[in-house]
């Protein structure tokens, strides 16, 4: 799903429950965007459309009280049971658990194997796709959003063809990995760019070296 439809989402939820005085920014840092009760539909759109990868949204409640105002209630609940099952659920004949998956918006492409215990954002799964002939190793954590003090982010996650990620590895959100890549065991990757064949080496907050 283009992250433009998640960010209008979670505005709609922002008005319903009539939350007042939230900045929408494409940077970490606030007063650098616009303050949604101060500017019209027009200008909204207007900026949104300049976000392409991921969004913050500033003065936001502490985590435990606005989680439910930002991102609804029952479907990251939904999103969990899902999930949360999908962890422990094998590969089976006939039961190909790809396709939960993918009902909660996940995008998986033909021959990918999702190993156990691999842990999906419960937010916004839509945000994640995942390309053809991938493996995403045992406990692997992809984010698409994260809260901070004050403020709450989503950001796509896109990982291309023929990748495999090693187990315990952190893929956070605003990451694109290109095809044919190797992610180390244990690596984290946040708001990073990793280009087409090459291998990303577990070290301080990984770094990615050309494989060939």
């Amino acid at each position: 799903m283009p992250i433009e439809r998640v960010i209008y989402e979670v505005i709609k939820n922002l008005k319903k429950n009539n939350i007042k005085g939230i900045e929408l920014s494409k940077s970490h840092r606030k007063n650098t965007g616009i303050m949604l009760d101060n500017v019209n539909e027009k200008e909204i759109q207007d900026y949104i459309s300049q976000l392409k990868t991921q969004a913050y949204f500033h003065n936001t409640a502490p985590a435990k009280d606005s989680w439910h105002q930002i991102n609804r209630m029952f479907k990251p609940i939904f999103n969990a049971g899902i999930i949360e099952l999908c962890k422990y659920l094998p590969y089976l004949p006939g039961l190909d658990k790809n396709s939960l998956y993918k009902k909660i918006g996940i995008k998986i492409g033909k021959n990918t194997t999702i190993a156990p215990r691999v842990q999906f954002d419960y937010f916004h799964p839509e945000l994640i796709e995942i390309g053809e002939n991938c493996l995403i190793g045992d406990n692997v954590k992809i984010w698409a959003h994260d809260y901070g003090l004050g403020n709450f982010m989503i950001g796509t996650v896109k990982i291309g063809d023929n990748v495999k990620i090693g187990s315990e590895a952190i893929i956070g959100p605003a990451t694109e990995i290109g095809d044919n890549s190797q992610i180390d065991f244990g690596s984290f990757l946040y708001s990073s760019k990793i280009p087409s064949n090459a291998k990303v080496i577990r070290k301080e907050r990984s770094n990615y070296v050309r494989a060939y």
